[in-house]
């Protein structure tokens, strides 16, 4: 457009850097091609929204999970320690779900990182040498980007905390007031929360708020 009413030039440009066996170079197959673009594209962002839709709602099931205990075991006194071995086997349940999590999500939280880093610095150069018409779609795919880490990390966060916040639960209920068995079990449900649920990316880096910031 800016060549069109400066130059007086007309340039069909394609949304995406596309090799088609054609001529783009005239109304009729521009135009298709630039539709089947923007369709292709649609398609791209939504796969890549899905599966990040999954991530979120399955690592907010698991966090939920891990709250519904930490309540159950707060309330817990000598009237309700009947309730604990089938509470230390739900804990254990939403532990191994947790970890199944980790095992699907571990290679595609790489797969975001690795590139996430890579576009930010590809996005960075082209900021700092790029001509300023490409400033305000560089600055888009930026924020798009960084938003996408952030909520990963935001989830992963979740998933920390909920997890240690087990032995806090487990600090604050009556124990004291329980029998010798009962306080070794709620001592082994303290000792493991110090090793908190988390998810990486493939082991490299933990998802959450510190790698977000490094």
């Amino acid at each position: 457009m800016y060549d069109y009413f400066v130059n007086d030039k007309l340039i069909f440009t394609l949304p995406y850097a596309v090799l088609v066996p054609f001529s783009t170079d005239a109304w009729v197959p521009w135009f298709a091609v630039y539709i089947y673009s923007i369709l292709c594209g649609f398609v791209c962002v939504l796969f890549f929204t899905t599966v990040d839709g999954l991530y979120f709602v399955l690592t907010s099931q698991v966090c939920a999970n891990f709250c519904v205990i930490s309540d159950m075991i707060e309330r817990l006194d000598e009237n309700s320690m009947d309730r604990l071995p089938n509470i230390v086997k739900e804990h254990q349940y939403i532990l191994k779900l947790g970890e199944d999590l980790e095992d699907i999500f571990t290679a595609p939280n790489l797969f975001n990182v690795l590139v996430g880093s890579l576009e930010i610095c590809a996005l960075g150069f082209n900021l700092t040498n790029g001509s300023w018409e490409k400033i305000p779609g560089c600055l888009l795919f930026l924020l798009s980007v960084l938003l996408q880490i952030l909520m990963m990390s935001v989830f992963g966060e979740n998933m920390i905390r909920e997890s240690i916040n087990i032995g806090d639960a487990a600090f604050l209920c009556k124990w004291y007031k329980m029998d010798e068995k009962s306080k070794k079990t709620i001592l082994a449900i303290m000792i493991r929360s110090q090793k908190p649920q988390k998810l990486t990316a493939y082991k490299f880096s933990t998802i959450s708020y510190a790698s977000f910031t490094k």
